[in-house]
């Protein structure tokens, strides 16, 4: 049962702006300069989920193969990826991130960490609690949206 401004078409816009800005607002504050928003974007799939084939990543990030290599070629040349084979099959290879990749990641992650909990500090305190409880429900709501195909 739905209600007045909770059905999922209203919530969606009421959310989304403020997710987006939050979203870019973070990586103005912490800039990232060793890598690009797509590479960003990479790094942390390859973060969340492992090695991987490059078949599965491209499928993972919404990409065709051909931008998938560039990416990835990209990360390699900054030494935050690799390639490596497959142990299940020798004709395929796995794409991972390097140790330097791992603390890249987390280095910028705990920046933007930061910079939230400093913007969280000047909420009320019933701000503070709303967004404490609503944390399940956007960790839920981005699972759905991992799970969904693209558009």
């Amino acid at each position: 049962m739905t209600t007045a401004g909770s059905d999922s078409a209203t919530i969606a816009r009421q959310i989304r702006p403020a997710i987006t800005r939050m979203y870019l607002s973070l990586r103005r504050h912490t800039p990232a300069p060793e890598y690009s928003a797509a590479q960003a974007s990479a790094l942390v799939t390859l973060l969340d989920h492992g090695a991987m084939r490059m078949g599965e990543f491209a499928a993972r990030e919404s990409i065709r193969m051909p931008t998938a290599t560039s990416v990835i070629d990209g990360l390699i040349r900054t030494g935050l990826a690799q390639r490596s084979p497959d142990p299940s099959d020798r004709r395929a290879v796995l794409v991972s991130l390097t140790e330097h990749g791992e603390d890249t990641v987390h280095r910028v992650r705990d920046r933007r960490d930061d910079v939230l909990a400093r913007a969280v500090e000047q909420l009320s305190d019933d701000d503070r609690a709303s967004l404490a409880a609503a944390a399940p429900a956007l960790q839920a709501l981005h699972t759905a949206l991992e799970g969904q195909p693209p558009v």
